[in-house]
This record gives C-alpha cells, sequence and structure tokens, in this order.
C-alpha cells in the first residue's frame, strides 16, 4: 500500500523495500523521492537480471538502512501506483516514464494479456510521450532470456503431448530438470503460458514426473 503522500513529504530518508517481481514499482518510487529531495535507499535482496537496465536499480542493497524513517513496500499494483501518481500531481519524468511503461509491460504479459484495455494503451501512450524508453523497455523484458530458461523451454518442448484434439497441453517436468537447466518452478508455469500461444491450445496442464504424473497447476486461455 502506498503511504500518504504526507507521510513521504515528512520523512527524511526513505527505505523502499523491493522483491524481484516490483522492480518497476521500485524505480518509480525511488524517482519520485528523489524529486522531494529525499534521501532514498533501495533494498532488493533479490532482482531479475533484464529489469537490470531501469534507472536506480543498480544502487540497490542488500541489507537494510537502518537510519530511515519511512519504509515504503514496492509490491503495489502498477496500475494502482500510476494513479497514486496521477492524483498527487508528480510531474512524470522520463525515468518515472520508463519504469511505468516497463512495468505494464511486466503485468500485462508483454502486452498480450486479455486484460488490456483502452485504459492501458492510452496510458502508455502518455508514458511515450513523456519520455518512456519503448525500445529498451522491449529489449531487455522481452527479448532477454537467461540460457536456464532457454534450457528449460527446450526440455519442455520435449516432454509436450497434446491431447483432446490439441486443444489441452501436458507438459512434464522433474527436478531432475530443473537442476540441469538451473531454472526454477515459477521459470516452468511462465512457459507454460506461452505454450497458449501454440494454435489449438486452450489449456496446459503442468505435470511433476517424478510425482506419479501429479498435475501441479492449470493454466488455461481465458
Amino acid at each position: 500500500m502506498i503511504p500518504d503522500k504526507k507521510q513521504i513529504e515528512a520523512s527524511k530518508h526513505i527505505l523502499i523495500k523491493s522483491d524481484k517481481e516490483s522492480l518497476a514499482q521500485a524505480s518509480v518510487l525511488y524517482s519520485y523521492c528523489l524529486s522531494l529531495h529525499k534521501k532514498v535507499s533501495l533494498y532488493a535482496p533479490e532482482i531479475e537480471r533484464r529489469f537490470s537496465f531501469l534507472p536506480w536499480i543498480d544502487k540497490r542493497r542488500s541489507n537494510r538502512a537502518d537510519s530511515a524513517d519511512l519504509e515504503i513496500d514496492s509490491s503495489i499494483e502498477i496500475m494502482d501506483l500510476y494513479d497514486f501518481m496521477q492524483m498527487s500531481d508528480v510531474k512524470i519524468n522520463a525515468k518515472m516514464a520508463t519504469a511505468l511503461y516497463a512495468g505494464l509491460l511486466q503485468r500485462y504479459e508483454n502486452f498480450l494479456s486479455d486484460a488490456m484495455d483502452g485504459t492501458i494503451f492510452a496510458v502508455l501512450a502518455q508514458l511515450i510521450t513523456l519520455g518512456a524508453d519503448h525500445q529498451k523497455c522491449v529489449e531487455n523484458i522481452v527479448y532477454s532470456e537467461p540460457l536456464s530458461k532457454i534450457r528449460l523451454k527446450a526440455i519442455l518442448y520435449k516432454n509436450l503431448l497434446l491431447k483432446e484434439n490439441a486443444k489441452v497441453a501436458h507438459v512434464s517436468f522433474c527436478d531432475e530438470d530443473l537442476h540441469a537447466s538451473g531454472a526454477s518452478l515459477e521459470d516452468v508455469c511462465e512457459a507454460a503460458r506461452e505454450f497458449l500461444h501454440i494454435v489449438h491450445i486452450r489449456e496446459v496442464h503442468i505435470v511433476k514426473s517424478d510425482e506419479n504424473n501429479k498435475i501441479i497447476k492449470i493454466v488455461k486461455d481465458v
């Protein structure tokens, strides 16, 4: 939850706490607090490499700043953060615009999500006008993948089995596959969503082959 604007303005040293899923929001908040001439620290124990291009991420620290008198958790819905900036009459600069654009790109699955609507497109257009770097966001978030994910996808495609007239895909993996690729269960789920882009597939069953082919998650084309 975003603190009251008065809390932010009354603070001298602000600590922004971020996990690897909310680095875009952390970047926006960092720029905003700097614009108010505050001392800012970014606490982010983990980061995803594809978000390392965002403004101020290079300032992150792996330990908390004890001297901070206000802590903000950046795990905020990206559109809620945008609305906060608008309602607070914040002048969005190019750094903020780029981070907001990156957050929307992440939130709406590279703009392929069914949740995309006219409002989101209008916000994106405004952010580009304000200086958001569309090309840099796309290059780093959409087209930049670690080798571990590429290895994992090769394994998953090899194990892909189509059923029910190719409408249902069963994709199996085991712990050894994760170890061999260096990927995570989260990466498996992300790859499974991409399988929905294959023609005819409407549902993906993620199967754990070393647990009696237990279905651990079902991803559907909504």
